[in-house]
Parts: structure tokens; sequence; C-alpha cells
């Protein structure tokens, strides 16, 4: 699609893939999250109230029912030295590639056989984004429908729409509240793409965000065991609409 808008506008900068931004507020999630990075041993850099130099820890132990997480000792061990109990922590580190970040409150300094480590607030939200390789098309007026079958045992049916999608993956909303999980993998997916017909995949959840007002879900996520007709079929769906968005822009 840059390509094409190129030659339409002589001189204009194609779009850059966006930022896919997600603020994480379940607490569900938020667990689950921080259970990856502890178990994929994720080093974050800590940033300290008016401290310009960054620090370093990791996570060693969550505790969902008692809201605190227990943080390594700092280092550079100077970086032990400056902190104090109450203080905000800002961490960031990357979680199989994706950026992940959190702000947490110093609730207990311990040390336990010369070796310090921190008693810490459960965070309240986690930043969790991932920069796009893959130019997302927006599709709601396009009329996909999208039908899943959830896996583990649980034979739910999840029933929507995509809202957007590219090479790669699929924005859905879905026709009622329901949490899914980060990493969770839907089995069964088909999509009903007009002039395509039906399209089976298994999506992997990068995202879910619950609305109560208007009682949806809306879903990210990434396509798994594709076969590579239904690719094409997605490929031929969305240069369809870059043709149109094309159009709309040269009328607008």
């Amino acid at each position: 699609m840059f390509e094409l808008l190129r030659r339409l506008f002589p001189g204009s900068e194609p779009e850059r893939p966006p930022d896919d931004r997600h603020l994480v507020l379940e607490r569900e999630q938020i667990v689950a999250l921080l259970m990856r990075a502890s178990r994929h041993h994720v080093l974050f850099s800590v940033r300290l109230p008016a401290e310009r130099n960054l620090f370093s820890t990791a996570l060693l132990g969550i505790y969902d029912e008692h809201q605190f997480i227990i943080l390594d000792e700092l280092t550079p061990e100077q970086g032990h030295q400056l902190l104090s109990e109450g203080m905000t922590l800002r961490l960031s580190g990357r979680l199989e590639g994706v950026e992940l970040s959190l702000t947490t409150r110093l609730l207990e300094i311990r040390v336990q056989n010369g070796v310090a480590y921190y008693k810490t607030s459960l965070p309240e939200s986690l930043d969790h984004r991932q920069k796009r390789s893959a130019y997302r098309i927006p599709a709601r007026s396009s009329g996909i429908s999208f039908h899943a079958l959830r896996g583990k045992g649980l034979r739910q049916i999840l029933r929507g729409h995509v809202n957007d999608l590219s090479r790669e993956g699929a924005g859905i909303i879905l026709a009622e509240e329901i949490l899914l999980y980060q990493g969770e993998v839907l089995p069964s997916c088909i999509i009903s793409v007009p002039g395509e017909g039906e399209i089976s995949f298994s999506l992997e959840v990068c995202f879910c965000s619950r609305n109560p007002q208007r009682r949806v879900t809306r879903v990210g996520g990434r396509f798994k065991m594709i076969d590579p007709v239904s690719q094409q079929k997605i490929r031929r769906c969305l240069n369809r609409m870059e043709r149109a968005q094309a159009r709309r822009l040269i009328g607008a």
C-alpha cells in the first residue's frame, strides 16, 4: 500500500507501522505477564526518582494473593544504597521481544545471607507494546465475520467481527465480555471474507481488553497454523482493501 500511496501522492512519506501499545489493567493478565517474565528470567532496567543512572534487577517471585512482588538486589550495588521504603521504582524490560514496563512502590528492604532483595507492590497496570512489522488495514466496513473455538477443554464458541487485518494477524471485536489470556492460542478460528469465502487458522492472543459499557471485547492476535492457501486469500483481501482505501484518499 505504501508504494501505491507514494505513486498517488509524490513527495509524501508513507505512513509507518504504528506502535501497538496496550495498557494492561486486568489483574489476571498482569499476574500472567509477570509470571512469564519471571520464567524467562527477564532483566529489568530500573529508574529511581531524581537519578539519571539506570540499575538492573529481576523478578524473584509474584505473590498475587498478598498483592506484592519480590525483586532481586539492584546492580550496580550503589543502586541499593539509594533505596528507601515508599520509593517509586520504574521498571522496563523485554519479554520475548516485546517491551514491558511497570511502576511499583518499594514496601520493604530485606537481606538474607548477605544478599538484598525487595518487597514491592503488585503493579496496578503494565505497559506492553510491540512494533508491528506489518501495517494493519481497517476492516470494520468490510463485513468480515469471526468465529472461534476456545481450547483447553473449554469448548467455548466466540463470535464477532474483524476490526483490522494484516498479513500477520488481526484485530477482533468479540460480541461479549470475555477474558482471554496473553499467549493463549485459539486453536480453531474462521473468518468469512466477501469474495474469498472462509479462511481458517489458529490465533495467538497478544492482548485482550474488555469494554463493559459496550459489552464487547477487543482482541489482537497473530496468525498461527495458517496454510498457504489461506495466506493467499488474506493477501488478496488486503490488496482489495488497500485499493479501496487509496480511492477514498483520492476522493477526499
